[in-house]
């Protein structure tokens, strides 16, 4: 999809608790997590241009509520040589594609989108989180 779903359609789904979110993985699955990244929970928060835990429960994120976004106007700008050299999540995963339009979203829609980053390289563990959103929405 290349994003801007008529935004009032746009399924964001519901919450599950954590807990729910653990139970459906397999055990092997949760204690990979452990060792890879720290848990679940580190996991969530780590995705968190995808997912928005609060008060125990899991929400998939909508980049067009305030409340979505409210950590984000606590942290500094965005630096311009981050914007779209990640692909979306969103564009990518959602049933629905982005619910932002391709010029407003910080991440790539597709290839032709794609930009090179000229940020330094991270050294991070990458632990591939294939969620079913089938559960949240």
């Amino acid at each position: 999809m290349s994003g801007g779903a008529s935004c009032s359609d746009w399924n964001k789904g519901g919450s599950l608790s954590v807990r729910e979110v653990a139970e459906l993985l397999e055990q092997e699955t949760l204690q990979l997590l452990k060792k890879e990244c720290g848990g679940l929970q580190t996991l969530l928060k780590n995705n968190h241009q995808v997912f928005r835990v609060e008060g125990g429960r899991v929400y998939i994120r909508d980049w067009r509520d305030r409340k979505s976004t409210r950590t984000q106007t606590q942290r500094t700008a965005i630096a311009p040589g981050a914007l779209k050299t990640r692909l979306c999540w969103f564009d990518t995963h959602h049933p629905q594609g982005c619910p932002l339009l391709v010029q407003h979203c910080a991440f790539a829609h597709g290839q032709d989108d794609l930009r090179p980053s000229t940020r330094p390289l991270k050294k991070i563990k990458n632990f591939v989180f294939d969620v079913s959103l089938e559960n949240l929405i």
